[in-house]
């Protein structure tokens, strides 16, 4: 995604210009197709691309959703990837996430949780073959978003998605955290396709807590203590 806006806000790729094909994209960027699919699925949804059936994909930055996407996204290089910066990140995720997980366990439609659940599938294979899943995470979460049906929402998440894929970026190297990603991951899909929105907003929470970095929240040392067995 971040390649793409860099691509379009230097005007390698202008407004009326076709895509290569998903293949050729794949072999040019050094990703997946799965990743290619998923960038160009979220580009749509932000306004940046409108796909023409028989035609192809053609780049868009006249609408103002496109406008408000890239003006977003060139907010992203003068932000800093501090623990400051990190910590702000995730109190807005807290914020908004959980949410948008129990809207989801409302309104999601069996085509919304197969994609979750082909999501995760592409998940495990990136973390199997060493990667950290970013990509695929990134992808769950919008798709949990766009399983909302809740435009409004979508046009919200898709103009913050860089900002929020920064945390995803700084977390997912540490080690262990991809499968602790994925294994939250997991339990979010669970309440959501059982129509639990309450269990998918607690198990949104227990995600977000799980991936954050532990320095983001201080613990007291009443926290940090022991219980003792009873």
């Amino acid at each position: 995604m971040e390649r793409f806006h860099s691509l379009i806000q230097r005007g390698s790729l202008e407004h009326g210009a076709r895509l290569p094909a998903e293949r050729v994209l794949a072999e040019q960027l050094k990703v997946s197709r799965g990743s290619v699919r998923e960038a160009i699925r979220t580009l749509e949804l932000q306004g940046l691309v409108v796909s023409k059936q028989g035609s192809g994909t053609f780049i868009n930055t006249q609408s103002l959703n496109a406008v408000a996407t890239l003006m977003t996204s060139s907010l992203i290089d003068d932000l800093g990837a501090g623990e400051a910066q990190l910590k702000d990140i995730f109190e807005v995720r807290h914020l908004l996430e959980p949410q948008l997980a129990a809207l989801a366990a409302q309104r999601a439609t069996p085509e919304d949780v197969e994609r979750l659940a082909s999501i995760l599938i592409e998940q495990q294979r990136q973390i199997m073959e060493g990667e950290t899943g970013v990509h695929a995470d990134t992808a769950f979460h919008f798709a949990l978003t766009t399983a909302t049906h809740n435009t409004a929402l979508v046009k919200v998440v898709s103009a913050v998605e860089d900002v929020l894929r920064q945390s995803r970026d700084q977390t997912l190297q540490q080690p262990g955290r991809p499968q602790r990603s994925l294994d939250s991951h997991r339990e979010i899909l669970e309440m959501i396709r059982s129509g639990d929105h309450q269990g998918a907003r607690s198990a949104m929470e227990h995600h977000l807590t799980a991936v954050e970095p532990s320095s983001t929240y201080p613990i007291s040392q009443e926290q940090a203590a022991p219980t003792a067995n009873i």
